[in-house]
């Protein structure tokens, strides 16, 4: 009889539906919990992933669960605008400091391909710049520079109008705006790589005087920032203000959906009648059930008080698993952004700090392999992530990562013991 992971690779192209969720034998889950999800035999893992940080609030949280069971009662697509749609966006201005008006889309991806498309309506412009290490979804024009060489399938064309620039280097950034060409600059302000790289509010301050210098849109990709590092987003912290936002994950409370947010003067490109209307349909758009989720999650957000309590949490938490991996003798670390951690392997042999930085993006590239080992050991130990970072919710209480830092020591042995040759031995 097959198992279910052997039905997925049969059925599914590749195995699964994320190439994060792809390995050799990938997991299939039946139910979730809490900070908890099971698989199909009953396996019990904690789970990191956390629908990949939206779900700030874990699984099941009741205020959330209600609001989307009522709505499942009066309706899950009313193909219009609806009260919770019209509640959601005004929430949405009153805790994102740039955001005047919304825009409704159904994933991040489509928020920065409408958010590109948006800047070029308004400046007349056709390029954008975006900056290497920083991700911005799957489509053509998010992908320049993320992968060596030109993305398989993606339109050969659409890399004439995209402009990559290191991180952090202001300069080259400089140069790129200069020819006055770049309809808007992307970024993700609270370090790309879902916070591998640092957090810099000068550096951003900077980006938005040269982009003002160049008549160039700033656009703050926070569909990993908005709501998690602060109720305001990156854009609160830094008191920077980009021209247009992008939202997801925290935004739906674990729900698919993403918004496109920013000034008045822009966001009239999307209204009948104006000379450069913006074309954007969608039949997902702002759906009642993610909007009574959103709505949900974003009342538990709203003061603060769970990016504070989450960010503590993490802080002990990294120091909890790096005291595990010193035990062990492995050259295996964690650092943390906000509520987001992330995983070092060979950082002491390589000299690279423990901390946010290109070097600890390059070095979960180099050590892709090993990364995947670990990842496997970590599911064998009852914990599910992505290979090279993680995010805490409210439901991981401090018993709940005592354990599991229990379980990464576990792992540790087993990647040390299949990879002394390789000498991660610390």
């Amino acid at each position: 009889m097959e198992t279910w992971e052997q039905r997925a690779k049969r059925f599914i192209a590749g195995g699964a539906t994320h190439d994060s969720w792809a390995t050799a034998n990938p997991l299939v889950f039946e139910r979730a919990d809490g900070a908890y999800k099971w698989d199909a035999e009953g396996q019990q893992y904690t789970d990191f992933w956390m629908g990949h940080g939206a779900l700030i609030a874990g699984y099941n949280h009741p205020a959330v669960t209600r609001a989307v069971t009522a709505q499942l009662h009066k309706g899950t697509h009313l193909s219009g605008n609806h009260t919770l749609l019209v509640q959601w966006a005004e929430k949405i201005t009153q805790l994102i400091p740039s955001a005047e008006q919304v825009r409704f889309c159904a994933s991040g991806t489509e928020a920065t391909l409408l958010a590109m498309r948006l800047a070029r309506a308004y400046t007349h412009r056709a390029n954008i710049v975006r900056v290497d290490g920083h991700f911005h979804g799957w489509h053509d024009e998010a992908l320049s520079g993320v992968f060596e060489g030109w993305p398989t399938g993606a339109h050969p064309d659409a890399a004439s109008h995209l402009h990559v620039v290191p991180p952090y280097d202001l300069e080259a950034m400089e140069m790129a705006l200069a020819t006055r060409d770049a309809a808007a600059v992307i970024v993700e302000p609270g370090g790309g790589s879902s916070g591998t790289l640092p957090y810099d509010p000068d550096y951003l301050r900077r980006l938005r005087d040269i982009t003002r210098q160049y008549g160039t849109l700033l656009i703050f990709d926070e569909v990993m920032s908005g709501f998690r590092y602060a109720p305001g987003g990156v854009q609160q912290l830094s008191g920077v203000l980009p021209d247009i936002t992008t939202l997801s994950k925290v935004l739906c409370g674990g729900l698919s959906g993403a918004a496109v947010a920013g000034g008045q003067a822009i966001m009239a490109c999307f209204e009948a009648g104006h000379t450069d209307k913006v074309l954007h349909t969608g039949t997902f758009n702002g759906n009642p059930l993610s909007a009574a989720a959103g709505l949900a999650t974003l009342a538990l957000v709203s003061d603060g008080t769970i990016q504070k309590t989450l960010d503590r949490n993490t802080a002990l938490f990294v120091d909890a698993v790096n005291d595990k991996a010193n035990q062990v003798g492995i050259d295996v670390h964690l650092f943390h952004q906000s509520s987001i951690f992330h995983i070092l392997i060979g950082a002491k042999k390589a000299g690279i700090d423990i901390a946010p930085s290109e070097d600890a993006v390059w070095l979960a590239q180099k050590n892709g392999a090993i990364y995947s080992e670990l990842k496997v050991f970590l599911a064998q130990q009852g914990i599910d992530m992505h290979k090279s970072h993680g995010w805490l919710s409210t439901s991981h209480t401090h018993a709940v990562l005592e354990a599991a830092a229990e379980k990464f020591q576990c792992a540790f042995n087993q990647l040390l013991n299949q990879n002394r040759a390789t000498g991660l031995a610390s």
